[in-house]
């Protein structure tokens, strides 16, 4: 895929080459204006009598990177160049009409070219200062390692859960907070037993389930829903004294904890998922639960 000139390029081009409004001779006698255009403008010759406005200098520094840039990618499939390189190359060519006998015509190493940038500092037979400084600062971007793209950081994953409480017979809000002070920081109402949970996460997929106090737990459940019993966790009018849940695919860790209701506290945060080991559930058995909280750090 062929380059472009990068935001830093042009502004190393414009530092070097400055831009005049009016026409000028350069270092060796040739009329220049803008950011060193020396041909014809619209059609007409380029005389000292020339003069163009700052956005028609702009237009022409980007005509004339134009065929630079194609100049230089004609030697990318030679060597594959990152930005850095291609940058210093086109205002290199720029200044100095080509990168031909700087690459020996594409036989030279990478090495072998930034070594002999800083060659090139001559006009006229004469050292100059601004060109030796140009070269030098080419070189040293040429040089420069380009840093590794930032990969984006990917968005965690939400947990959404709601459950279904007993003596009202209804289901709460849908929750994706967590705040155990806040009542839509879980889902719940302190005092009421609840009998239902149903949970989704936005990425990957939730596995869930829920023992009841009659001493079952419940099937496994992977969807979401409120009236379609195979995609909510519990049955109707049957307490919930525990539960576990378990993503995979997700952004994150998943975590959750159940509040009982008879000693009205919240019990520890849990990150496994088991029917058998109470650290890798939620609740105790035999203890109503009236509140629910998942979340996905």
């Amino acid at each position: 895929m062929a380059r472009t000139t990068s935001k830093q390029g042009i502004l190393l081009i414009k530092k070097f080459e400055g831009c005049r409004l009016s026409a000028y001779q350069d270092a060796v006698g040739v009329t220049t204006i803008g950011y060193g255009w020396t041909k014809a403008i619209d059609g007409k010759p380029l005389t000292m009598q020339s003069k163009i406005t700052q956005e028609k200098a702009d237009a022409l520094l980007t005509e004339g990177l134009a065929s630079f840039e194609a100049h230089v990618n004609a030697y990318d499939p030679t060597y594959h160049w990152n930005q850095n390189q291609f940058d210093a190359l086109v205002s290199f060519a720029y200044n100095i009409g080509s990168i031909h006998q700087l690459t020996a015509n594409g036989t030279r190493s990478i090495p072998e070219i930034a070594q002999k940038i800083t060659a090139y500092s001559k006009a006229g037979g004469k050292t100059l200062p601004g060109l030796k400084r140009r070269r030098e600062e080419e070189k040293a971007l040429f040089q420069a390692p380009v840093p590794a793209p930032k990969k984006d950081k990917a968005e965690r994953a939400l947990v959404t859960y709601q459950s279904h409480r007993i003596p009202d017979n209804r289901w709460g809000h849908e929750i994706t907070g967590c705040n155990a002070t806040d009542s839509m920081g879980y889902s719940g109402v302190i005092g009421k037993a609840i009998d239902k949970i149903a949970v989704k996460v936005s990425q990957g997929s939730v596995t869930y389930l829920a023992h009841r106090t009659d001493g079952n737990w419940g099937k496994e459940i992977t969807g979401f829903s409120t009236t379609d019993t195979n995609r909510y966790a519990g049955s109707g009018g049957k307490p919930i004294d525990a539960f576990a849940v378990k993503a995979d695919g997700i952004n994150g860790r998943l975590s959750y904890r159940a509040h009982r209701k008879a000693e009205g506290k919240w019990g520890n945060w849990i990150t496994g998922y088991s029917k058998t080991d109470a650290n890798r559930y939620a609740g105790i058995f035999g203890r109503e639960i009236d509140a629910i909280q998942i979340r996905i750090e």
